[in-house]
């Protein structure tokens, strides 16, 4: 039973904080909008010059393709045995190749 509470609080805690970070980003895009009323641009037009959603899509493309690769590299050190016991090398090579291609996305999309 006291396993269970555990399990229940942390679920509730989780949800919590997913609806916060969705409270607090819908909060400052209203806000981003409204000054933007107010200086008398279009939020509209300046929504569809950044590229939305296509822009994020390939972004994480490119970063699913980079942990795809850290994947591939740790499954290959696997079987050849030359990981040993740590447990901290496939995570660093996941941090690494996941940083590696966010860099790569970033570079990308600086470059349009």
């Amino acid at each position: 039973m006291d396993r269970t509470i555990i399990l229940g609080l942390i679920a509730v805690i989780f949800g919590v904080c997913i609806f916060l970070a969705w409270f607090f980003t819908h909060k400052a895009r209203h806000q981003e909008r409204m000054l933007m009323i107010e200086k008398g641009m279009n939020p509209n037009e300046e929504s569809n010059k950044e590229g939305g959603l296509k822009s994020i899509m390939v972004k994480l493309g490119i970063l699913i393709i980079g942990l795809s690769i850290g994947l591939a590299v740790i499954a290959i050190l696997v079987q050849f045995d030359s990981l040993g016991r740590s447990n901290a090398v496939p995570m660093s090579i996941l941090g690494v190749c996941g940083g590696i291609a966010l860099v790569v996305a970033n570079r990308l999309s600086a470059r349009k």
